[in-house]
């Protein structure tokens, strides 16, 4: 028996939770998953919660863990679900998360993290000034109480950036384009949303980052080429 499954309750009533419950311990690190989401990711095979004998779903520990790994790897790596999916299958949600970045994609070198405020200044190597330039920009959101991967290779770059001379100030121009690119997306995502229905939200939601994932990929290779030819 793997020493994980030895740590975790015998009891299954014991470790049962509601969508309710599970929601509410997932709020602080993913504060917009809905109902609709888990119903979604439910529907692609990703988790397999019970159903009590009135047809409500009843979630274990093992079924949140799997929950959150999906959720990081969406949320910090951009991989589509069939990749996750493919990976969970291989690997299971007790394996390094570090091995999915085996994979191929732009963002594949991401490594899970969830920092706070202090944390990810001390991690990016930069000071609490650095960071309210990020903000002031609109490049790092305002007020979070945690981030994760995305925040902190954005933090680092930034200051990559910063110590060549480009600072904050000079990358709203980058804030601004991505910006657009994320309204175009969503403009061609949207359509598969249907309201009342929470899985083609969730498909929608899914197929937008995919879209994303293709954007970010399309656009190293137009600056490698504008660097190169000129």
């Amino acid at each position: 028996m793997p020493a994980s499954a030895a740590r975790r309750p015998s009891s299954p009533a014991a470790a049962r939770l509601s969508i309710g419950q599970v929601l509410e311990m997932l709020r602080d690190e993913f504060p917009d998953l809905a109902h609709s989401k888990l119903h979604y990711l439910e529907s692609e095979g990703l988790i397999s919660p019970e159903r009590s004998g009135t047809g409500y779903r009843k979630y274990s520990r093992e079924d949140v863990d799997r929950l959150r790994f999906v959720l990081r790897a969406q949320r910090d790596r951009f991989w589509p679900l069939k990749v996750i999916k493919e990976h969970l299958l291989e690997h299971g949600v007790d394996s390094e998360v570090t091995s999915i970045a085996s994979r191929p994609g732009p963002t594949a070198s991401l490594q899970a993290v969830r920092l706070d405020r202090r944390g990810l200044a001390r991690e990016a190597s930069v000071d609490e000034a650095f960071l309210a330039e990020l903000e002031q920009y609109g490049l790092l959101g305002d007020g979070a109480l945690f981030y994760g991967s995305t925040e902190l290779e954005l933090v680092g770059a930034a200051r990559d950036l910063a110590e060549q001379g480009l600072h904050p100030r000079h990358l709203v121009m980058l804030r601004t384009a991505a910006e657009r690119q994320a309204h175009m997306i969503r403009s061609v995502a949207s359509p598969r949303s249907r309201a009342g229905d929470s899985a083609a939200r969730g498909e929608a939601e899914n197929f937008a980052r995919d879209l994303g994932e293709s954007m970010i990929t399309v656009h190293g290779a137009v600056l490698r080429t504008a660097l190169r030819d000129r």
